[in-house]
C-alpha cells in the first residue's frame, strides 16, 4: 500500500511540474512571435527600400512594371547619380497599426526630396504587395490583422 502511495505522489509532483512548464510556454511564446511578427515586416520594408535606392542610383531605366513608380523620379534625376541610401528606419505601433518611417539620405541639395520620396514610398507598397504575404487593400498594406503605414523622408 505504501508503494503505490508513492508512485501516486511521485505522479502529481510531475504533473504539477509539467503543468508550470506549460503554462511558461503559454506566456512566453505568443509575445515571441509577436515580436517576430514585427521585425520581419521592417526586415521587408528596409529590403524593398534598399532596391529602390539600388534602382535610382544605377541610373538606367527600365521597363520592369515593379519600377515604373521610379521611373519619373529617375528621369527628374537626368543622369544624376542621387548617392542614395537608408539611412534609418523608425516604427512605431498603435493598436494593430504600425507604421515604418523609412529616411533616406543623399548629399545632394538640388534633388526634389518630396517627389523622390513619394516616388520610393509608392515603390516600396507595390514591391511588398507583389514580392512579399503583405496584401493591399484599399491602398492599406496588411500583414496578417496588422495595418503597415509607410512612410518615406528624403534628408539631403
Amino acid at each position: 500500500m505504501l508503494r503505490s502511495k508513492n508512485k501516486a505522489q511521485t505522479a502529481l509532483e510531475m504533473m504539477f511540474i509539467a503543468s508550470i512548464i506549460l503554462i511558461g510556454i503559454a506566456l512566453v511564446v505568443p509575445s515571441y512571435f509577436e515580436e517576430n511578427k514585427d521585425m520581419t515586416v521592417v526586415s521587408y520594408v528596409r529590403a524593398s527600400a534598399s532596391r529602390a535606392c539600388d534602382y535610382l542610383n544605377m541610373g538606367v531605366l527600365t521597363d520592369d512594371p515593379r519600377y515604373s513608380p521610379l521611373n519619373s523620379a529617375l528621369e527628374t534625376l537626368n543622369g544624376l547619380n542621387p548617392n542614395l541610401r537608408v539611412l534609418k528606419i523608425e516604427t512605431s505601433q498603435i493598436n494593430d497599426t504600425i507604421t515604418i518611417t523609412v529616411v533616406l539620405t543623399t548629399p545632394y541639395s538640388a534633388i526634389n526630396n518630396e517627389t523622390l520620396a513619394s516616388a520610393v514610398e509608392n515603390f516600396i507598397v507595390r514591391d511588398l504587395n507583389m514580392t512579399t504575404n503583405l496584401i493591399l487593400s484599399n491602398g492599406t498594406l496588411f500583414y496578417g490583422d496588422t495595418a503597415v503605414n509607410i512612410a518615406v523622408r528624403v534628408e539631403g
